[in-house]
């Protein structure tokens, strides 16, 4: 086997899709562990990342392949053993050389299993599952070599089972789960398989009540003592005698696919992929439907009877009352590629994405992601557009995003409140007057004037927070009709003496609130293309970014820094930053000749020290944009493996991932004795009229039993007198009760628990 401990660069944090929210955009599994976590993987094709994610219904915490804590971008399993473990099984495409394996996580260490270090003779598993003795069994399938089966490990040896070695029936093995008295069910292409430790049982479509043997999934209710199967055309329930179905004969949805099934005391939830994906919901009497973003591929109940679903660009909640869709699209950074990055007052960090991810706002450890595709978890600022430009913050404290495209438009939000849907501010070409379209650049100065570039337009659009007006100005060189933008401005930058410079493809411009001189090939030693950036020290001096190294300007000497006159990596200069120590950071490439050396360089005197991703933990060498925050850190910005936190002398204030694993007993049982051996559950929730309280007693006592609704106001009270010790059931009607969400309080002599209920 082979371990890494939890550790990461301490001089780089990551910021991208696949380790942030839920971590990509498909998802095969979802789980929820003994402390009410859900657990997902999520996985980015194109670039082969992806990560297993905890959501503890706030934070998102992701532990990504790239950074090498799982052994690949696809996972297709998770479950949690009796230490409080996390155990990974990962499929992987072995056409493009890539390998899955089983990993687990202790909370400080990760160890993996694969082909090289294990009996495993794929990487390419399926499920996984845990037993009542903390044997880890994980299924595997390489149609591709005809090899197939299962897998257990003890904790110290690997034990495998195929057709060629055992009565397992088939190498087509699919879901996986455990029963209270520890025997092992399969799914597979020939039925349900159940395995007691020495016998291989088969149940078949000519032998059983199976419906079809091609079954998908495969899940253990042990509330109701009962298996079920999802075989497509029908969920078989089997309760060690006699089968039962659920299907179009007897339950209100149509017969489409039904892939996955999960039940929590006769209550399930049903998936579909197919035409028509979805989820449904049912109790045996009352069922509801949910037509889903994409197909599904999993479904669970939570600790709290709320019902989960997750596949293709989603994972969805149900709380018994709304649907809630998470994405990669509202939960984390969006996009690998982002076209601009900004550090706000409040040292929350910006990221304009650059692929309909919108604008994503990282307030440490949240994030809030401003896009048309965020399924309304945050707000929308433009539905037609979902391109960031640029983000500013004025001396006002206003956050200003800017949209690109055809139809673009300007989110101005008043003190930066950008929950208070008051405090949002929505300018287009009908109410400003001017033209937003096409939105490239945007700066603000120090009188609370914001300046926004176009893209294709010799133009900056400027907004007076004195007059609440915008108007227009070019930027064309004097005498003549050439603009300095040409394809648009590049980057917009305030010195401190509030002076607004421009840098665009065919020169340099300066607005000192009154004149615009300009700056080109022609008045200076500039070269004719391509100027990128700006950045200001404290000695006044003005350093400048273009396609032939950095210049300096001190009002009246320019003097030009390269690759041939000093330590930089490369001529063709992006990005620049002068940090709080007075030290100049280059984004340098050179985009021309091969093998394109680019990276990351300091210089502060005379000293030129080069970054670059063998040497640090930068993500990639060609650098986009910067920014820095109010710790010191800075914000490296690629061009198409997202952002990260970098700082030579380890990076401050972001260690908000907590990856330690909870100790916790299971929320789903709530005790109401002291021996632990009595529990309580509800059964259906959610539910129409009734529901009925199950609960076991160590002794013979009085209940008394309250719901309260969401704001703590007592709604029903029932009292019951010498309850016989052992399993008691409740039935409480609720016809008086408006549909929502109410607080069971149960008090014995000894001990109150509640648990919820959903109408």
């Amino acid at each position: 086997m082979s371990t890494q401990a939890q550790t990461s660069d301490p001089n780089c944090k990551y910021i991208r899709p696949t380790n942030t929210g839920f971590g990509g955009d498909y998802f095969r599994t979802i789980e929820v562990d003994k402390c009410g976590n859900k657990w997902s993987g999520g996985y980015l094709p194109f670039y082969s990342e992806g990560s297993v994610v905890r959501f503890d219904d706030s934070t998102f915490t992701a532990w990504s392949n790239f950074e090498g804590f799982i052994p690949n971008a696809q996972v297709y399993g998770i479950a949690f053993d009796q230490n409080n473990g996390v155990w990974v099984a990962c499929n992987a495409n072995m056409n493009f050389n890539e390998h899955g394996g089983v990993a687990h996580y202790d909370g400080s260490t990760w160890t993996k299993w694969d082909m090289s270090n294990s009996l495993l003779p794929t990487d390419l598993k399926n499920a996984i599952a845990i037993d009542h003795n903390n044997n880890v069994w994980v299924t595997f399938s390489d149609f591709a070599n005809s090899i197939g089966g299962v897998a257990k490990y003890s904790g110290t040896t690997w034990t495998v089972y195929t057709p060629s070695n055992s009565g397992l029936p088939t190498t087509e093995v699919t879901d996986i789960d455990v029963d209270a008295q520890n025997n092992i069910w399969m799914g597979s292409n020939l039925g349900l398989i159940k395995f007691d430790g020495l016998n291989w049982i088969s149940f078949t479509s000519t032998n059983s009540g199976i419906s079809f043997n091609l079954i998908s999934d495969v899940d253990v209710d042990e509330s109701a003592k009962k298996i079920y199967a999802a075989t497509t055309i029908s969920i078989d329930i089997y309760d060690g005698t006699n089968w039962s179905h659920i299907n179009t004969s007897n339950a209100p949805f149509p017969n489409i696919n039904l892939t996955e099934i999960e039940s929590r005391v006769d209550t399930v939830i049903i998936g579909s992929l197919g035409g028509i994906s979805g989820a449904w919901i049912y109790d045996g009497i009352n069922g509801i439907s949910h037509i889903s973003p994409g197909h599904i591929k999993d479904v669970r109940i939570d600790n709290d009877g709320y019902f989960w679903t997750c596949g293709n660009g989603f994972v969805e909640k149900y709380d018994g009352i709304i649907w809630t869709t998470y994405s990669s699209m509202n939960t984390g950074s969006t996009s690998m590629l982002n076209n601009d990055v900004f550090v706000d007052s409040k040292n929350r960090a910006w990221l304009s994405s650059n692929l309909n991810g919108g604008i994503n706002m990282f307030d440490c450890p949240k994030w809030q992601d401003y896009n048309h595709y965020n399924y309304n978890l945050w707000n929308i600022p433009f539905s037609y557009t979902g391109t960031g430009a640029g983000i500013t913050e004025d001396s006002y404290g206003d956050i200003w995003k800017a949209y690109d495209g055809l139809a673009g438009g300007v989110a101005q939000v008043t003190s930066g409140d950008v929950n208070n849907p008051a405090a949002w501010h929505l300018w287009v070409n009908a109410n400003s007057g001017v033209s937003l379209q096409f939105l490239r650049a945007i700066a603000a100065d120090q009188s609370g004037n914001v300046y926004i570039g176009h893209s294709g337009d010799c133009s900056v659009s400027k907004y007076s927070h004195a007059s609440n007006s915008w108007t227009n100005f070019n930027l064309y060189i004097a005498g003549n009709t050439v603009c300095i933008s040409g394809d648009g401005l590049n980057s917009i930058r305030v010195d401190d003496s509030n002076n607004v410079w421009f840098c665009g493809t065919y020169g340099l411009a300066k607005y000192d609130q009154i004149n615009l001189p300009l700056y080109n090939s022609f008045n200076s030693p500039l070269p004719q293309d391509n100027i990128e950036d700006m950045a200001f020290d404290t000695l006044g001096n003005k350093w400048i970014a273009t396609e032939q190294g950095v210049y300096k300007f001190d009002g009246t000497t320019w003097t030009q820094y390269n690759s041939s006159n000093t330590g930089m990596i490369a001529d063709w200069v992006n990005s620049l930053l002068i940090d709080n120590n007075g030290i100049l950071w280059v984004g340098c490439e050179e985009a021309v000749f091969p093998p394109y050396p680019a990276g990351l360089c300091s210089f502060y005197g005379t000293a030129w020290i080069q970054y670059i991703t063998n040497n640090s933990g930068l993500q990639e060498k060609f650098i986009r944009r910067m920014a820095l925050d109010t710790l010191g850190n800075i914000w490296v910005l690629s061009r198409g493996k997202g952002a990260a936190i970098f700082n030579p002398n380890g990076v401050i204030g972001f260690d908000y991932r907590d990856r330690t694993l909870q100790a916790c007993i299971p929320t789903s049982a709530n005790e109401l004795s002291e021996n632990n051996n009595s529990s309580l559950t509800v059964f259906p929730n959610p539910f129409t009229t009734s529901t009925t309280l199950e609960f076991i007693l160590s002794e013979t006592q009085n209940v008394s039993i309250s719901i309260f609704d969401v704001i703590g106001r007592e709604i029903k009270t029932i009292a019951t007198n010498n309850l016989q010790a052992g399993k008691n059931n409740l039935i409480i009607d609720s016809s008086e009760l408006m549909s929502g969400i109410y607080i069971c309080e149960i008090k014995t002599g000894k001990n109150v628990r509640v648990i919820k209920l959903i109408k």
